[in-house]
């Protein structure tokens, strides 16, 4: 490979290439609120010693070290400051845009270096997680600069210099402490780089051995954590969803925005050079199988593991080898000769299509600005000063710091917080015990739909529903309107009774549907159940069986209780033309009790509630 030089022309790209991805990574930054990975990083910064931090906020988690030493000092300086915190990663985020150029220039020329990091520069998959606290930024800006001095080792310096031999080491030992795959990224980097040494170039395989050396070195004294998460601890993933069949579409269609327009310019531009009988003419073949390789080795181990170990896989887990795919369908742009005005129009195409997508199509800004967390204290600030002390606020979360954290910002009173420790019979005495009017409750970290069905026995008119992403506000009024009901004052003694059938369609606009049972007791009702069903309309066979009981408490004469049983209905997993949903009273102990009524809630389909992830319908 040659060191080429730019012209002017591929510098004024490069530079606006750079602008841009400076603009997206940067824009009003300070607003994008901290998500719950975030808040989780955070939460593990909050040791008295470095030694505490190894033993007890990075050992007993699934990731390297680095990040989350990093945000410790960091923390330290800014404290909890969003923009101080998410600059770093986003400056790494612009960064990387420079890298996947100079490698494509590298690898092939100047044009293929535009082209791939202007795709890049539009993404939303790397734009968004340029703005997280997160290793996916900082484990890819590693990833790509160990690639640079690799290329500089194996392909562009004869007698390899010293700053480049430290440059590999550093680089490929600081991408070992970002993530997992950023790890197994720079491994398999490393070990491809055995079949490109020139044999007879003693310098070079001095070089590659002795700044190899160096890596391993530097990362020997963090070996025990990679050890110990992966063996002892029992693995490196455990909170994830079992991957779809379609997920590696779906990584495709996300990292072009959603966009039909996206994609289909993407490929018309990638398989351009083809019409030209130039595509193959050159001797890169090696080179490109490799980088391709990169990418779906990575994606064929973290497929495997998940389906066999535990899940790990999601867009995160490919973002370190995306962008060597990415420069390989752009590769054949390497002998293709054209114009200067053609070469504006291809940039500027996809800058615009990305751009424009990006913002109107996907709504980015709108989505990554009101994450959750931050507007439901927002929504309860805006009630607290329209109902003052007639409201009362309820949040829930896996860790109750979490939505704790802006609604202390935003000086929320009243308010009281649940979270996966918390137990929901304790909640519902709570709620019914509340004498407020009103009641504002937050719900994020996709809450069981049980949370807010126990709120709404006693606080049965919504008054407000909101949604963001992974995260719900409902504004609820205690003597308001009920809601649907479906069965109403039936008297059982019977062990089945009050069954009512329902069936689906696409036009119902909801996406998560539950029922609340009032029942009343004529005899002490010592096990009573409500049950819900999903069951496939053709042959009536069960796809879904879910039971809440009475919790082993006694219901006694006269006494009112409410059960509430629901599910969220995934699109993925049923077809709502094909199934049924059936609920019924399983009276086990067959006491004698009334049942008052049967109510339906059909929570609405939010486009937003997934929307950074999945395509806005």
């Amino acid at each position: 490979m040659k060191k080429e030089t730019l012209s002017i022309t591929d510098k004024v790209f490069l530079s606006v290439i750079l602008l841009i991805a400076t603009i997206l990574r940067l824009w009003n930054l300070d607003s994008v609120p901290f998500m719950h990975d975030e808040f989780s990083a955070l939460y593990r910064t909050n040791f008295d010693s470095f030694q505490q931090l190894i033993r007890d906020g990075i050992i007993a988690d699934a990731h390297p070290a680095g990040v989350q030493i990093f945000l410790y000092y960091m923390v330290k300086m800014v404290g909890w400051n969003e923009f101080w915190l998410k600059l770093p990663f986003a400056l790494m985020g612009i960064a990387s845009v420079f890298l996947v150029f100079k490698i494509g220039q590298q690898w092939f020329n100047a044009k293929v270096g535009l082209l791939s990091a202007s795709i890049v520069t539009v993404s939303e998959l790397f734009i968004f997680y340029s703005q997280l606290i997160r290793p996916y930024s900082p484990g890819l800006f590693f990833v790509l600069l160990f690639v640079f001095f690799w290329n500089k080792i194996l392909f562009i310096e004869k007698k390899p210099s010293i700053p480049t031999c430290i440059g590999f080491a550093l680089a490929a030992f600081l991408s070992s402490q970002m993530h997992n795959f950023s790890l197994a990224q720079a491994g398999l980097i490393w070990f491809s780089g055995i079949f490109f040494l020139d044999r007879n170039n003693k310098p070079q395989i001095k070089a590659y051995i002795f700044s190899s050396l160096g890596a391993l070195l530097m990362f020997l004294p963090t070996s025990y954590i990679f050890y110990y998460q992966l063996f002892v601890r029992g693995g490196i993933g455990g909170w994830l969803g079992m991957p779809e069949n379609t997920f590696i579409i779906d990584f495709f269609k996300y990292t072009l925005n959603y966009s039909w327009l996206f994609i289909f310019a993407f490929l018309i531009l990638a398989t351009l050079p083809f019409l030209t009988n130039k595509a193959l003419k050159d001797n890169k073949l090696k080179l490109r199988i490799t980088a391709i390789l990169w990418f779906l080795i990575p994606f064929a181990v973290a497929l495997l593991y998940s389906k066999f170990k535990e899940p790990i896989l999601q867009f995160s887990t490919l973002i370190f080898g995306a962008p060597f795919l990415i420069i390989v369908m752009f590769s054949f742009y390497n002998d293709l000769k054209i114009t200067v005005k053609e070469e504006i129009t291809i940039i500027l195409a996809i800058l615009l299509i990305g751009i424009t997508t990006l913002i109107i199509d996907r709504q980015y800004y709108k989505q990554v600005y009101n994450q959750g967390f931050d507007q439901i204290a927002a929504q309860m600030k805006k009630n607290q000063e329209q109902y003052g002390d007639s409201i009362t606020f309820l949040s829930y979360s896996n860790m109750s710091f979490m939505t704790k954290f802006y609604q202390d910002k935003e000086n929320i009173r009243n308010n009281y917080f649940f979270d996966k420790n918390s137990e929901l019979n304790d909640f519902k005495e709570f709620t019914s015990n509340i004498d407020t009017k009103y009641i504002g409750i937050g719900l994020s970290d996709h809450s069981n739909i049980l949370w807010e069905l126990s709120a709404l026995a006693y606080y049965p008119e919504i008054i407000e529903e909101k949604q963001w992403f992974n995260t719900k506000y409902l504004l609820l009024e205690k003597d308001g309107k009920q809601l649907p009901v479906l069965i109403k004052d039936v008297e059982m003694q019977d062990e089945w009774g009050c069954s009512c059938v329902m069936k689906p369609t696409d036009s119902d606009d909801f996406h998560n549907i539950g029922f609340i049972a009032e029942i009343q007791a004529i005899d002490t009702v010592t096990d009573i159940v409500l049950v819900t069903e999903i069951r496939d309309i053709q042959n009536d066979s069960l796809l879904l069986w879910l039971g809440e009981d009475n919790d082993s408490k006694a219901i006694m004469p006269g006494e009112t209780y409410y059960l509430t049983n629901g599910f969220y209905l995934d699109s993925k997993k049923y077809d709502k033309e094909n199934v049924k949903i059936k609920v019924y009273i399983w009276n086990k102990s067959k006491d004698i009790v009334m049942i008052k009524n049967i109510f339906c809630y059909k929570s609405k389909k939010e486009p937003y509630f997934l929307g950074l992830y999945e395509p806005l319908n």
